[in-house]
């Protein structure tokens, strides 16, 4: 299984980085997810001018997720095929249609039509930028621009949080959300002149055609097994990320704005966290055993999660730098060593099987998590199953971690 193309004779010389390189890796990164944190925050906005109940609100969000997860691998194959700057671009301008189709809703099904056109880039980012680090960052340089481009969704948490809210007081949620489908539709035009071909490949037809043969073989085992991985910490983390909020107000007595303080401050560490594993991954530790780790991580966090009680509620301090590594960390990992472990006419294929995985993960936890609080009134019993899903990714992973290294 090639993990790098250094040695492979059909790639042709990579183009140089340019310095909006990692800008472009981020904002497509933001933008594809962007969507489904910008419901979360506007969401008594949509339901008081759209007469949305919450329940409505939660199917719209695992629209975009479901979308996303069934779409990635056909996706991830459209990349291998049609290159990695085309997706990219590709991935910004969608990502602009549907916050503008968003904006414009009269009610709750132009809302979830426009989650449905959301979800094609929320699946599609990850194999884009996959295929384009594979084709444009050299080996040795790889782990660190890969925890760079994962820290765009969770700057994208900090960015909805921080301005929507704001942007809403002043021109109303439509208008909010209108004006980040114009910085979407920018980055597109931007991505486009910017960054450049992607790198030419020999034309030859012996290349051609080990080129073609390659993209149709059957992926190795491993992508079934970090496919599972990212199932397990997806609904773990799904479930974390739509109900922490709520659950630190209702059940420990949080204010709201210390509960979004929390959450914010966990999704600013998330970012620093990404870049670090990234480094780690390609530098110290391997990927797998990197990923066991980090998931006992999250086994601990969750832990915590269901034991906390009203006269324990300071240790939910503890929340933000557990969950930016426990919870939000891996992704940059598992995305590293797809790149690793995979040919560049196979990364894109590999990554769209990966996070189908990790969204089917999504889209189920919210709906489910929300169903069991409601009829049993307690959320230890989420805590509980996020727990034991994240303790079982450690030991899914931990036991490849024993022979695996970077190819």
């Amino acid at each position: 299984m090639p993990g790098s193309d250094e040695a492979d004779p059909r790639l042709g010389p990579r183009a140089p980085l340019g310095w909006f390189f990692p800008g472009a890796l981020v904002a497509t990164m933001m933008a594809s997810a962007f969507q489904v944190f910008a419901i979360a925050i506007i969401a008594s906005a949509l339901i008081d001018d759209l007469g949305l109940s919450r329940t409505e609100i939660g199917i719209v969000g695992a629209l975009n997720t479901a979308v996303g997860a069934v779409t990635a691998p056909a996706t991830g194959r459209l990349t291998d095929r049609i290159g990695a700057r085309r997706s990219v671009v590709t991935v910004l301008v969608i990502s602009a249609l549907c916050m503008a189709m968003m904006a414009a809703a009269p009610d709750v099904w132009w809302l979830a039509l426009s989650a449905v056109v959301g979800g094609i880039p929320q699946g599609w980012g990850n194999p884009a930028t996959n295929s384009l680090i594979s084709t444009r960052v050299s080996p040795g340089r790889r782990g660190g621009i890969t925890g760079v481009k994962q820290s765009g969704v969770t700057f994208g948490v900090f960015l909805s949080g921080a301005t929507l809210p704001v942007l809403t007081s002043l021109w109303g949620w439509r208008g909010a959300v209108l004006s980040f489908a114009v910085l979407f539709a920018v980055l597109a035009v931007a991505t486009m002149l910017t960054l450049g071909p992607d790198p030419v490949r020999p034309t030859d037809a012996a290349t051609v055609a080990a080129t073609a043969s390659e993209s149709r073989t059957p992926l190795d085992p491993f992508v079934w097994r970090l496919t599972l991985f990212a199932l397990l910490m997806g609904t773990a983390g799904g479930a974390v990320g739509r109900f922490f909020p709520l659950f630190a107000e209702e059940s420990l007595g949080f204010s709201l704005e210390t509960a979004g303080a929390l959450t914010a401050i966990g999704g600013l560490l998330g970012m620093a966290a990404r870049i670090l594993v990234g480094r780690l991954a390609e530098r110290r530790i391997t990927p797998t055993r990197l990923l066991s780790l980090l998931a006992m991580v999250g086994f601990a966090y969750c832990g915590l999660l269901a034991i906390v009680t009203p006269s324990t509620r300071e240790l939910l301090y503890l929340s933000p730098p557990l969950s930016a590594v426990g919870i939000a960390a891996w992704n940059a990992v598992a995305m590293l060593a797809i790149i690793m472990f995979f040919s560049t006419t196979q990364a894109g294929r590999a990554s769209g099987v990966v996070m189908l995985g990790f969204l089917g993960g999504m889209s189920i936890a919210g709906p489910i998590a929300g169903f069991v609080v409601d009829q049993l009134g307690d959320y230890r019993y989420v805590w509980a199953a996020a727990t034991a899903l994240t303790g079982l990714a450690a030991i899914v992973m931990w036991f490849d971690a024993t022979g695996r290294t970077p190819a």
